[in-house]
């Protein structure tokens, strides 16, 4: 995929009210993370290659009740190691907001931030649709200004895995598609 293409995909904005937890970006915040990001990009990845091999059918038909016990095991140990870290997640983000829109690049708070705009934030963010294994990302305050409405902060990525971003770019575009299908299902007869 060239440049261009992962750039169009990476700004494309859409409209989500996400919780989101952040705190500033300290030594002792980003050693108590760097295990969980770990973790958490260790079993993203064998998960996007299980979805691989799923979509591609590359197994045979008596393997999928296996592979499907298996998912729900792996959706069971997220829940369990989301729980166990939540107590250090609290220490660390002290900070709550709700997103009004999100891309891949970054998003937009619905309230004004609680950190001044160049401040380095450590941020975890719950997607609906895997809301026990957090986006852990380092943004940047881009903007604050209580005097605008919808979103008077602004907070660009400054690190994020590249399995985290594209959980959100496929995240924005499933979002995208909910809302064509509604405005569709809307002009028919």
């Amino acid at each position: 995929m060239n440049d261009s293409s992962t750039s169009d995909r990476e700004f494309y904005r859409s409209t989500a009210a996400i919780t989101l937890h952040y705190g500033p970006d300290t030594r002792q915040s980003r050693q108590a993370l760097a295990l969980d990001q770990e973790v958490w990009n260790t079993m993203a990845v064998l998960e996007n290659q299980a979805r691989q091999i799923m979509e591609e059918e590359r197994v045979g038909d008596e393997e999928k009740p296996l592979l499907k016990v298996l998912s729900w095991l792996d959706f069971k140990l997220d829940l369990v190691l989301y729980h166990l870290r939540s107590q250090d997640h609290q220490q660390h983000f002290p900070y709550n907001g709700t997103t009004t829109e999100i891309s891949g690049s970054g998003f937009g708070l619905a309230d004004p931030c609680e950190m001044d705009p160049g401040s380095r934030i450590l941020l975890s963010l719950n997607l609906p649709d895997a809301p026990w294994r957090p986006i852990i990302a380092l943004g940047e305050v881009v903007r604050t200004d209580a005097s605008i409405s919808g979103s008077p902060s602004a907070v660009r990525f400054v690190e994020i895995s590249d399995t985290d971003r594209e959980r959100i770019i496929r995240f924005t575009f499933k979002k995208q598609r909910q809302e064509l299908s509604r405005r569709a299902e809307e002009e028919s007869p």
